[in-house]
């Protein structure tokens, strides 16, 4: 599994480079205050869903 740091960092990525410019929400993210967050739940969820999906085939 990737790295909870790498899942961090790349939520964080993708929602600025959607727009968001919460400079304080975004650091947040990097710093693990948001894990709980619709945003990183999803993103767990999503890391795990494609592994599994690799180990299967």
């Amino acid at each position: 599994m990737e790295t909870i740091k790498q899942i961090r960092d790349a939520v964080a990525s993708e929602l600025e480079s959607r727009g968001l410019d919460n400079r304080k929400f975004l650091r947040e993210i990097r710093a693990g205050k948001r894990d709980d967050g619709p945003y990183m739940i999803g993103a767990l969820a999503a890391t795990r869903l494609a592994e599994q999906s690799a180990k299967s085939g």
